[in-house]
């Protein structure tokens, strides 16, 4: 287990569930499944607190439990990768919010932090919310759309259910029947509409709780990365030309498949006649799938000719060449130029000899020789030691080396120097507000009165005389708190961007 992927899977429980928490999941991480009497020997908790946060924990996807060899205990595993997904809940927000509008964002936010929840209890909770906010008139079928739209389109999926085969047993086994899952929610609207109206004798019935699937929404950040990716490398057209092939990929082919099945120009075609706001697209989508095809490294691959044959989308491979830009540009960035070439130049040969990279990368011998030690000191490149046997058996071995990549080694080291950052800004940023707590209640309790006030439509006057409790020290002070963890949280982002990017080679490697 990695000791900077624990700590950082710590911190995430510490700062969402609080201490107890994070005792349990931690302990989970550490060991691996353990039933509660275990947990209990290691953490000094005590069994209600831990039943609590296992029952916590599951609600939110964040661990799983399966029967003992004996049958009678649970033994409980903690999910890591799940665990990961709390730092992109903001990403996972925007996304809906761009594409299906606010309501659909509250929709996905109240589910985020319910982690299971029935689309009853949403209804309910985003109501009550709105219920004084003038700027947000909502109705109960509006809500009621967005959530049917959501679970359409699969970023909603029902949560699992005992199995019925194991209704007897001491341990249930959880499972999502298929046929179940797509069956979609009845929703009691009139029912709903009393309920919020005040009448309390309304007793609402609902037993299908929904959660988030993650797998969905990380597979629209994974197609956005791949046509902003084309879009740089070609223009908006080539964008929209990979944005169209995945939609053709996902008739005929698993999402995560590494290849796609082959893709038939003339669907492609008619596809892109239906995007009007890209004419050129059509006209010369035979130029456009040319220089796909050649500039691209072999992202898109054809069979027949350009204008009647058939095209295969290689997904795994496209990741894969975005993690070598990453490394590149990591490289550059830690290293300099020079560095980076004589890495480009190691890749390009695969095995390459001290002095072929001397006089390969036109660089002085002294400075090659100090770039190519470094790269090995930070783990970019590695050495290997062919020894030549001597024609006469009485002189020594000689031994020559070649300079290589191990594109798995770098990838897992540069996955690990994410998490332990990620860990540093995390802490970074609590600490920040740890320090200026009470600067930040106070400001968060004048903006809350503020905004009452103006919601009742009080004197201005009474109002800045609200707002002047703030002394004009204590703004400063705030304006640079506000920049330092704005700062920390942009950072943040941009690491997790990094790390999605790694895992996804990961798990394309794996397939």
């Amino acid at each position: 287990m990695s000791i900077q992927l624990g700590g950082l899977v710590s911190h995430i429980l510490l700062e969402h569930f609080g201490e107890i928490v994070q005792k349990v999941g931690s302990d989970l991480f550490r060991f691996g499944s353990k039933t509660i009497p275990l947990i209990a020997m290691t953490t000094n908790l005590t069994k209600k607190q831990i039943k609590k946060s296992l029952c916590a924990l599951i609600k939110y996807g964040l661990i799983t439990f399966v029967p003992s060899k004996n049958g009678v205990v649970a033994e409980y595993s903690l999910h890591k990768e799940n665990v990961l997904c709390l730092l992109r809940y903001p990403k996972y927000i925007l996304l809906i919010k761009n594409r299906y509008g606010e309501e659909a964002e509250m929709v996905l936010e109240e589910i985020l932090q319910q982690g299971s929840v029935t689309p009853s209890k949403i209804i309910l909770n985003i109501m009550n919310k709105t219920r004084d906010d003038k700027d947000k008139s909502m109705s109960v079928i509006s809500i009621r759309d967005n959530i049917i739209s959501l679970i359409t389109a699969g970023y909603i999926q029902r949560a699992p259910v005992p199995s019925t085969e194991t209704e007897d047993s001491p341990v249930p086994v959880l499972e999502t029947s298929e046929a179940f899952a797509q069956v979609l929610p009845e929703i009691d609207i009139r029912a709903l509409t009393l309920k919020i109206n005040g009448d309390e004798s309304i007793v609402i019935k609902d037993n299908s709780y929904w959660r988030v699937n993650f797998d969905r929404l990380h597979q629209d950040f994974r197609d956005d990365l791949l046509v902003t990716a084309m879009t740089r490398s070609i223009d908006e057209c080539g964008g929209e030309l990979m944005r169209q092939l995945l939609q053709l990929m996902y008739l005929r082919t698993d999402p995560w498949a590494p290849t796609s099945n082959p893709i038939p120009f003339v669907e492609l075609k008619d596809c892109c006649k239906k995007v009007s706001d890209k004419p050129l697209l059509t006209q010369y989508l035979d130029q456009y799938l040319k220089v796909m095809e050649e500039s691209c490294s072999g992202v898109v691959t054809s069979s027949g000719n350009a204008s009647g044959g058939q095209f295969i989308l290689k997904m795994g491979y496209a990741i894969e060449l975005l993690v070598w830009d990453l490394i590149y540009s990591t490289v550059q960035e830690r290293l300099g130029t020079k560095a980076a070439r004589i890495f480009r130049l190691v890749k390009a040969k695969k095995y390459i000899e001290e002095e072929d990279i001397q006089k390969n990368a036109m660089l002085p011998a002294k400075e090659s020789k100090q770039l190519t030690y470094r790269l090995l000191e930070e783990h970019f490149i590695e050495v290997q030691a062919l020894r030549k046997q001597s024609s006469t058996n009485s002189g020594p071995s000689k031994a020559y080396y070649l300079y290589y990549i191990e594109i798995n080694h770098v990838a897992n080291m540069m996955l690990e120097t994410v998490y332990k950052a990620l860990y540093n800004l995390i802490s970074r940023r609590e600490h920040e507000r740890s320090l200026n707590k009470w600067m930040i209640d106070k400001q968060q309790r004048v903006d809350t009165i503020v905004h009452n006030m103006r919601l009742r439509g009080e004197p201005e006057e009474n109002i800045q005389d609200i707002e002047e409790t703030v002394t004009p020290p204590e703004k400063l002070a705030l304006e640079r708190i506000t920049s330092t963890i704005k700062k920390l949280s942009v950072a943040e982002i941009h690491l997790c961007d990094t790390m999605f990017i790694l895992e996804m080679y990961f798990i394309y490697k794996s397939k």
